[in-house]
């Protein structure tokens, strides 16, 4: 295989800016982690099952400043192409020194095993949950509008998990709040240190329907809100449900009592296969999402074009910021522009990103708006 392009720099910030950036896509990241700095978390933190669909993303480099903490290790990987879980890299066992092969478990766990019960409870109080930040962006002049808070789970064998690898089971297991919780947490933190908090986005926080009916779990993080001292209309409220709302009556009392207060409220993932989501376009929600594998399907599938076009229509009548997922390169912008949707997020924009990784993403990205 043959190297289209190569890319080489000796700055840390550089390189955080490039895996950050989801175009264009990385395929191979050589590290020098004596060079990295107090980036390298970041840098190991881009690796970590974050590349765009369908491309490999491999760490190389010494990781000799990595056996001073053995569970980071857990965070640099190989990710093959269409893979959905991180784990140890075949490259680590190559690289890393000998001491490190001692004190660090070994990595053969199969990633599609369930998780336990007692995995899910001591990740979700052992500080276990990360977020990363996936930005979005107006599709009229492109500036930075937003950012989406997305969990990952660090598992200290199989390393960074991706939603699809545990929340399914959280909700299973009837701990879609604990986890909810930990994640308004750790990004109230992320925003309130400074990190966030300068550049006006919006942040967007996933709810599950059965947490949103919670009214204690409303108190809660109006109370959190209060105290990180974010504006209400700075937070996105997204519905999360694969299920069909059939509690629509206390659903739209819940909505109230958030748009009362401020706080905006999306729709999230709407696909032909999702839900009916037409009985929510009467309450008031401020936004609605497209589901990214509907966006990424929509230029080569019929189907998907005529829903997308027919739910865009829904949702402008009724008001509603329409919101694409899953924009992965330029022919997927500009259908999603043609068609009316206001905001993107996806790839093209840029990945996941720990909260540091923000701010050098954002420099790079006004940089190249044009005037």
């Amino acid at each position: 295989m043959g190297i289209s392009a190569l890319r080489t720099t000796s700055d840390a910030r550089e390189a955080v800016t490039l895996l950050a950036g989801g175009f264009p896509p990385v395929s191979h990241l050589l590290l020098q982690t004596s060079t990295a700095g107090d980036l390298l978390p970041q840098l190991v933190n881009l690796t970590a099952g974050e590349a765009p669909h369908g491309i490999a993303l491999v760490v190389l480099g010494d990781a000799g400043r990595l056996a001073h903490d053995p569970s980071a290790l857990s965070m640099t990987f190989v990710a093959e192409p269409g893979a959905t879980g991180s784990g140890q890299s075949w490259l680590q066992r190559v690289l890393a020194p000998a001491s490190l092969h001692a004190s660090a478990p070994e990595r053969t766990a199969n990633h599609s095993e369930r998780l336990t019960v007692e995995e899910l409870r001591e990740a979700l109080y052992g500080a276990r949950i990360q977020t990363r930040y996936q930005p979005i962006v107006s599709m009229t002049d492109s500036r930075p509008i937003g950012l989406e808070v997305l969990a990952r789970l660090e598992h200290p064998v199989r390393g960074i998990l991706q939603p699809d690898l545990f929340v399914p089971q959280i909700e299973e297991a009837g701990l879609a709040w604990p986890l909810t919780e930990a994640v308004v947490r750790r990004s109230f933190e992320d925003w309130g240190h400074g990190k966030l908090q300068a550049f006006g986005f919006t942040m967007a926080l996933n709810f599950p329907l059965d947490v949103l009916l919670i009214p204690e779990a409303l108190t809660w993080l109006e109370a959190r809100r209060k105290e990180a001292e974010i504006p209400a209309n700075r937070l996105v409220i997204e519905l999360t449900e694969s299920r069909p709302v059939t509690e629509i009556t206390r659903l739209r009392h819940a909505i109230a009592t958030l748009r009362e207060i401020g706080y905006g409220l999306a729709i999230d993932d709407v696909g032909p296969e999702i839900r009916d989501h037409r009985a929510l376009l009467d309450l008031q929600f401020t936004a609605l999402k497209l589901d990214k594998d509907l966006v990424r399907e929509s230029p080569d599938s019929t189907v998907a074009a005529n829903f997308l076009t027919k739910t865009i229509e829904a949702a402008r009548a009724a008001n509603l910021t329409i919101v694409a997922e899953g924009v992965e390169d330029a022919q997927i912008w500009e259908r999603m522009k043609a068609l009316g949707v206001d905001q993107a997020q996806g790839f093209l924009v840029a990945r996941p990103l720990p909260a540091a990784a923000v701010p050098l993403w954002h420099r790079d990205w006004c940089a190249r708006l044009p005037e």
